[in-house]
C-alpha cells in the first residue's frame, strides 16, 4: 500500500506533511526557558570560584575579539563528547554531573542552545552567560589576546608556554616540546591556574592514584618540567615554599623556582 505522498506516477507530491515546526527563535526560548543564565561579573565571580568556563567560540572569532583569563577553549563539535562524564573522551574535570559548566560564544546565543543541550545529558547545572563574550568584554572583566590552541587554559596574559592538547606536548616559544602524561596534567592544572599558587595537595589529588604518588613525587615532576622549559620560560614556573607552585604569565624578579 502506497503512502499519501506517493503519487500515482511513482513519484513523492511536495505537499508538506501535517507536522508543526519551531522557529530557531522559539527553540531559543524553551531552551532559556531551563537555564538559569549568569550576568557577565556573576560569571566572573563564579569562575573565581572554580566553575568551568567554556569558551565554543571559532579560532578566528577569539583572535579577533580576545579571550577570558582561565577560560576552557573547545571546539563546539566536541562539547557534549568532552563534558559528558559518560563519555569515553570526556576531559578530567567532567568527573559526574555536577559540573557546573558556563558556556560561552560571541552574543549569547549559541551558547544558550548548547547549555540546553548539556541539561539532556544530565549535567543541569550548565548555563551560560547573557550577551556572551561581548557583554563581559562591555563590563570590563580581564580579556587577553586570543590564539589559545582549542583544549587549553587561557593564560592569564601572553605566555611563552602552551600546551597542545591533541599531542599531549607543550609548546615553548612556539617550539613542540614533549611531556609525559603526568607532565601534561601537572602543566594544565598550572596553567589553569592563571598565576595563582597551586598546592601540593591539590596537585597530588588531581593526578588520581598513580605509581610514585609519594609526597615528593609532585616536586620531582616539576623540576623534570622546569628542565624541559630552558632558562627563560623555567623562571616562570616558581616554587612556594611549605605551600606549592605558581605559573606566572611573567617572571617575578623577586622569586626564584
Amino acid at each position: 500500500m502506497q503512502s499519501p505522498a506517493h503519487t500515482r506516477s511513482g513519484g513523492f507530491s511536495d505537499r508538506a506533511p501535517d507536522t508543526a515546526h519551531s522557529s530557531i527563535d522559539e527553540l531559543l526560548v524553551r531552551a532559556r526557558t531551563r537555564l538559569r543564565r549568569l550576568a557577565p561579573l556573576d560569571a566572573a565571580r563564579e569562575l573565581a570560584d572554580g566553575a568551568l568556563l567554556v569558551d565554543v567560540r571559532a579560532d578566528l572569532v577569539r583572535r579577533a575579539e580576545g579571550e577570558i583569563p582561565g577560560s576552557l577553549v573547545m571546539d563546539r563539535n566536541v562539547l557534549e563528547w568532552r563534558l559528558d562524564p559518560c563519555s569515553a573522551w570526556r576531559i578530567e574535570e567532567a568527573v559526574d554531573h555536577s559540573l557546573r559548566a558556563i558556556i560561552m560564544c560571541s552574543q549569547g546565543y549559541m551558547s544558550s542552545m548548547a547549555a540546553a543541550g548539556l541539561h539532556d545529558l544530565g549535567l543541569l547545572r550548565a548555563t551560560d552567560i547573557v550577551g556572551g563574550y561581548e557583554a563581559w568584554r562591555a563590563a570590563g572583566l580581564p580579556v587577553v589576546p586570543g590564539g589559545t590552541l582549542p583544549g587549553s587554559y587561557v593564560a592569564a596574559a601572553p605566555s611563552p608556554i602552551s600546551l597542545d592538547p591533541s599531542g599531549q606536548r607543550m609548546l615553548v616559544d612556539g617550539a613542540a616540546v614533549a611531556l609525559t602524561p603526568l607532565e601534561f596534567r601537572l602543566l594544565t592544572a598550572l596553567l589553569r591556574g592563571n598565576g595563582r599558587v597551586i598546592t601540593r595537595e591539590d596537585l597530588r589529588s588531581g593526578l588520581g592514584e598513580w605509581a610514585g604518588s609519594r609526597s615528593r613525587s609532585v616536586d620531582l615532576h616539576i623540576h623534570r618540567i622546569r628542565r624541559k622549559l630552558g632558562p627563560r620560560a623555567a623562571a616562570l614556573l616558581t616554587t612556594e615554599r611549605g605551600v606549592g607552585f605558581r605559573l606566572r604569565a611573567t617572571p617575578a624578579p623577586s622569586e626564584s623556582g
